[in-house]
């Protein structure tokens, strides 16, 4: 039987390189509507997480459901990490998750 390759509508790389340009600037004032200004620590780092999981998908072309069969949650889960909304997870679930997509995962704390 003939598999079907999907195939994935993306941007350009004059418009990726436009973007990350755009995003990378430190004067960018776009901000960041998911996560407040006054985040605490562990708060940003479980938006970390969920950029990298983000990260993972769309550099490896995968859809939603895809993740959530790697990571082993439910689609609406992985619907809520994808968008950065953290408040329905805890740190340590997070990186348990990411651990599953990023073998040898390392995580860096330091001090201020």
């Amino acid at each position: 039987m003939k598999t079907k390759k999907r195939q994935v509508n993306f941007p350009d790389e004059a418009t990726l390189k436009r973007v990350r340009e755009k995003l990378s600037d430190p004067n960018y004032t776009g901000g960041n509507i998911a996560l407040p200004a006054k985040a605490s620590e562990t708060d940003r780092a479980k938006y970390q997480i969920c950029q990298l999981i983000a990260r993972y998908q769309r550099e490896h072309a995968l859809l939603q459901k895809e993740i959530a069969t790697q990571i082993g949650v439910d689609e609406s889960r992985i619907s809520d990490i994808l968008r950065g909304k953290i408040e329905g997870f805890t740190l340590d679930r997070l990186i348990g998750y990411a651990e599953k997509l990023h073998l040898g995962l390392k995580l860096q704390i330091v001090a201020a």
